[in-house]
């Protein structure tokens, strides 16, 4: 497998909008490979890797050939509207890499969110139990692809849903991880905003534009890709 840590973001034909901001937000502020799974052809975009995929295969299937295909060690999950609105700290990134090839556990979510404990482990970074109800989250996650492999086989989930069976499969597999938090500010009701790597969680919401919680971040950026908010309607 490869050692070098890669951005992997998911993405389907119905959000080709959506993707294309993704990426210049993307190349703007990161400089970690990127790898796309897409049901369409992305001719044009500058891409590391490329995994194609059809509507009618199960999701948890494309994933893991997907994965098989990248060949990389660890890798951070994505989807398209999770945009970037400043620099991605990559030094602290790869220093949480590090941590978590170094130890049982599996994953560190690059955002604090839900209902957690705040068991500090080490610098920054909070303890998830196996045992806890948030377990399981679709935010930007620094994965060892092993363990993701190993919790898509057991969950074999057909669609693209943030569903109970990860939280339970999770449980039973006792797979742990941690999480990111620096003091950062609270956006919402159930996350905080992420200084290490800063996006917009989500920019999509009910298949509207989430301005009523990150107007001064989205709407720049939506200027910028002469996107009319007004088609997909604001949420």
């Amino acid at each position: 497998m490869v050692d070098n840590l890669i951005q992997i973001v998911y993405t389907n034909s119905n959000c080709k909008d959506v993707f294309d901001a993704f990426f210049k937000q993307n190349r703007k502020h990161s400089k970690l490979p990127l790898y796309v799974i897409s049901d369409y052809d992305l001719e044009g975009y500058d891409i590391d890797g490329f995994y194609s995929y059809d509507n009618s295969e199960p999701y948890w299937e494309v994933w893991v050939k997907a994965l098989m295909k990248f060949n990389s060690n660890t890798f951070i999950y994505l989807q398209e509207d999770f945009y970037l609105y400043d620099d991605v700290n990559e030094i602290k990134i790869k220093k949480y890499e590090s941590y978590i090839l170094d130890s049982n556990y599996s994953f560190v979510r690059l955002i604090n969110s839900g209902e957690l404990n705040n068991k500090l482990v080490t610098d920054n970074l909070y303890e998830i139990e196996s045992t806890n109800e948030q377990i399981y989250s679709q935010q930007p996650t620094i994965w060892k692809t092993n363990d993701y492999i190993k919790l898509l086989d057991s969950t074999r989930e057909d669609k693209w849903l943030e569903t109970d069976n990860y939280r339970d499969k999770m449980i039973k597999l006792d797979i742990s991880g941690l999480y990111h938090y620096d003091g950062e500010n609270k956006r919402g009701k159930n996350h905080f905003d992420s200084n290490v790597y800063p996006y917009i969680a989500t920019a999509i919401v009910r298949g509207k534009w989430n301005l009523s919680e990150y107007k001064n971040e989205l709407e720049p950026i939506l200027k910028d890709n002469n996107i009319d908010p007004n088609i997909r309607g604001l949420f």
